[in-house]
């Protein structure tokens, strides 16, 4: 879901967007799904315009990072040694949350925060590198090489080991990654993660079963620890960027030769570009369709399109990308912001009754109640039916 450069981080449908060096005025954004609390926004009723969400650090880093998960949301700068949640934290998967009832109806009440909570990392002279995040589950890169996992991941997604299924604190992944090498790149779907190491090296965890994590032995179905991917790639081919979907995933190298494996159920395999595509910029997945931006702003993208998902045939060039589970925002060239998908949550912005749920037009977004020309807009991420857009506001 979204517009990332290499890690530190790396980008994916339910994944990790960078927010690039944000002005002293800046302001957060979100809108979409909101059931959990995972907009941020101190209540629990969908959002279907964007919604001021108060950052919760003390002055205005740069490097802001906001990674999604299946109704849960990280916050992070790689400026400073903290991340904050908010969300469902039901089995851990936010590593820290205050219970509270998200109705008057107290058989609902789960653990959930609707406004971003700390998380330290694992020692004071660490900082969190990338986080990335699934359905249930979340993975921590710690800038000392060490990698954690929270949440619930019962096909293998939290790389704990064999069976180990739930983790509702931050739990170290052992002997991972391996001593000669760092993680550049890290990405989340729904049940499955991928690592792009320093040595050229991809590795894979959570359930396989349908290919999405190269060849497994014996008949196995899940991968339950950190293992090196076996993929037929052909000679020479050195992966410079990965993404997850539902139940595949993709490489691209640096000359823009893509390769998928996994579920072909949306035509990711057989409709990928035969061409190689060097000039691009962005190369994100949603659960069912692969999106790439290229530096001249074109959006190329094939899978499924049954709910708007792949963009629209007037989108004028964007600047960024973000691409969420079954929608997707850009940052026009000219400064404005677009969404395109399946918006039934708002996560699409505002639309009438006669317009419905899918947007398979260019759609303009308007940013809360700010003036058209006193701001500009900086960054976008998107996630499960969510949406975030950051600004900084024109001086005078």
């Amino acid at each position: 879901m979204t517009d990332a450069p290499p890690l530190p981080p790396s980008a994916s449908s339910i994944g990790i967007s960078r927010i690039l060096s944000p002005a002293p005025a800046y302001r957060l954004f979100s809108f979409g799904s909101n059931s959990l609390g995972q907009l941020g926004i101190c209540h629990v009723e969908d959002a279907h315009i964007p919604t001021e969400v108060f950052p919760p650090f003390s002055s205005s880093p740069s490097n802001i990072n906001l990674t999604t998960g299946g109704n849960h949301t990280f916050i992070f700068s790689q400026d400073c040694n903290i991340a904050y949640s908010t969300g469902d934290n039901t089995l851990g998967q936010c590593s820290v949350a205050s219970p509270i009832s998200p109705s008057n109806d107290d058989s609902t009440s789960q653990s959930i925060t609707t406004k971003f909570t700390l998380i330290l990392p694992p020692s004071p002279s660490a900082q969190w590198e990338a986080i990335s995040a699934g359905w249930q589950f979340s993975i921590f890169v710690s800038s000392d090489n060490t990698v954690y996992a929270c949440g619930n991941g019962p096909r293998g997604e939290l790389g704990l080991g064999l069976s180990i299924s739930t983790a509702r604190s931050l739990t170290r992944i052992p002997s991972f990654p391996p001593p000669d090498a760092t993680i550049t790149q890290i990405v989340s779907s729904v049940e499955h993660s991928l690592a792009l190491l320093s040595n050229g090296c991809v590795y894979g965890w959570g359930n396989g079963r349908k290919g999405q994590l190269g060849a497994l032995g014996n008949g196995e179905k899940y991968v339950w620890e950190p293992a090196e991917l076996q993929l037929d790639f052909p000679e020479g081919y050195k992966v410079e960027g990965i993404a997850a979907g539902r139940e595949f995933s993709a490489f691209i190298s640096s000359e823009g030769e893509i390769h998928v494996f996994g579920s072909d159920k949306w035509g990711v395999i057989k409709s990928k570009p035969s061409a190689r595509i060097p000039e691009w910029k962005t190369f994100a997945a949603g659960w069912g369709a692969i999106y790439i931006l290229t530096t001249d702003g074109k959006v190329l993208a094939w899978g499924r399109g049954t709910h708007g998902q792949l963009p629209p045939e007037n989108l004028p060039p964007l600047e960024k990308l973000a691409v969420g589970s079954e929608h997707a925002i850009g940052i026009g060239s000219d400064g404005k912001l677009y969404a395109w998908g399946w918006g039934e949550h708002g996560n699409c912005g505002d639309l009438s009754k006669e317009q419905g749920e899918v947007v398979r037009w260019k759609h303009e977004v308007a940013i809360g109640e700010l003036v058209e020309g006193s701001y500009q807009v900086d960054g976008i991420a998107a996630g499960c039916a969510t949406s975030w857009v950051w600004v900084k506001e024109s001086r005078t």
